[in-house]
């Protein structure tokens, strides 16, 4: 399953996708999304980029897992102010000790290029207790 957006930038709120995906929310028969207290979360990969970047680095952290987000609201009478849904991300390990890739200066363009179309899994990574290289072996994708 692949989940373009955590937070729907036209309303700056947590899109229902991630919601029921990811943070275990339902939607009820009516279209309502509903929170329970045993909702089971779900881990997932993180694909990003930040905006004025000038060397455009694409970044995955591989074993996320998000917080309940924030409800805010603000009221005013003379103005209006969009207050956005806000929560915390934790990134850790997967099972082969990966936790982050990015693209640098010698990744090659179609890698680039294909960056968000999957999770990326390099086939090697640097043991840093030897200093040695080592080929992997698993394949697959950090999300459900």
């Amino acid at each position: 399953m692949t989940i373009s957006l955590i937070r729907d930038p036209r309303w700056g709120k947590i899109t229902t996708d991630f919601a029921t995906a990811i943070l275990g929310e339902q939607l009820d028969a009516k279209g309502v999304l509903v929170e329970r207290n045993d909702a089971e979360t779900s881990q997932f990969a993180l694909m990003f980029e930040f905006d004025g970047d000038k060397n455009h680095i694409r970044h995955v952290l591989y074993c996320c897992s998000a917080s309940r987000p924030a409800t805010e609201g603000e009221t005013t009478e003379e103005s209006k102010s969009v207050k956005t849904e806000k929560l915390s991300l934790k990134a850790s390990a997967l099972p082969n000790g990966l936790v982050k890739s990015k693209t640098c200066e010698s990744t090659d363009q179609t890698t680039y290029d294909n960056w968000y179309n999957a999770v990326y899994m390099p086939t090697a990574a640097t043991n840093n207790s030897t200093g040695t290289r080592s080929t992997s072996t698993k394949s697959g994708s950090a999300t459900e």
